[in-house]
């Protein structure tokens, strides 16, 4: 399917890596006004023979971007997340329908295979009672977009994949905003709409990466750590004598050097079924707005 990439910045380079060394998708060209080859928006728009387009711009042009993509009748796979505004999210999801193209956004950790083994087997240690969960690194920084938008979402995908349910925002603590007064460190409470609570922080400005959720459950505790020696570790706790006795049941690592080429496989699925990933699209919307509403109330 021949396609075209639109940004080149820092995620635009390594998406187009797996893209050039993927059978289903011919990249035909890069549009970026940075370019000197860039391609024209508005000959993608009018191409007969491009049907796929990879927005990679920044968040603030998704919008605007993605419209004119599915209004042309192009499939369009796009960086998270969507857009920053709900109503603007929805329009873009019904126009999809409309032209029964597919809209997908690269939630990318739905594709990993420890989170996946996480998801069949979150019931092993007994129900989930709370949730902890980090996400931290030292940038990406953006002009216009925060934690939240940068790296928060990752989580939030993750979590509502994982467990199968919305995510509503309690609170919002703050720790450090730069000088455009944008968030770059939070500690966010939340629950699940299954009664399920727990607490993200998520910063851009730790000095060590860090990718980690804890499941607290009736039996024991189910741990992810994208980053560590162990992609998943479950433990057992059953009562003894004396005390509390530990089994450890898994202790994994698995490959998580692989998901773009995993999450560009999903989004080529999606294209054949004409259909992109709607649910996920909608829940982290709905997360970032009810986000933006906290925020406002603090103020």
């Amino acid at each position: 399917m021949k396609s075209v990439l639109i940004g080149y910045g820092y995620w635009g380079k390594i998406i187009k890596r797996y893209i050039e060394g993927n059978n289903y998708f011919e990249l035909v060209g890069v549009c970026d006004p940075a370019l000197e080859n860039s391609l024209n928006l508005e000959d993608i728009l009018k191409s007969k023979e491009i049907e796929c387009a990879f927005v990679c711009s920044p968040v603030d042009t998704h919008y605007s971007t993605v419209k004119k993509l599915l209004e042309h009748n192009k499939h369009v796979f796009c960086e998270k997340p969507l857009c920053k505004d709900f109503n603007e999210t929805k329009e873009l999801v019904n126009l999809s329908e409309k032209k029964e193209v597919c809209l997908y956004t690269d939630y990318i950790y739905t594709v990993s295979p420890a989170i996946n083994f996480i998801k069949k087997n979150i019931n092993l240690v007994g129900k989930v009672l709370y949730c902890e969960a980090s996400i931290k690194q030292f940038g990406n920084f953006y002009k216009n977009d925060d934690v939240f938008e940068v790296i928060g979402v990752h989580m939030f995908s993750a979590l509502s994949y994982i467990l199968e349910a919305e995510i509503v925002i309690k609170n919002i603590l703050f720790e450090k905003k730069n000088k455009n007064n944008l968030i770059e460190v939070a500690l966010i409470e939340f629950e699940m709409l299954n009664n399920i609570k727990g607490i993200i922080n998520c910063s851009l400005l730790n000095e060590v990466k860090e990718r980690k959720i804890k499941f607290i459950c009736e039996e024991g505790v189910i741990t992810f750590d994208m980053l560590g020696e162990k992609t998943v570790h479950i433990e057992k706790y059953s009562v003894s004598g004396n005390g509390y006795d530990k089994e450890i049941l898994i202790s994994k690592k698995y490959d998580e050097m692989n998901n773009i080429e995993r999450v560009l496989e999903d989004f080529k699925n999606h294209i054949k079924n004409k259909k992109g990933n709607y649910q996920m699209i909608y829940t982290i919307s709905k997360v970032l707005n009810s986000i933006k509403g906290k925020i406002y109330e603090n103020k």
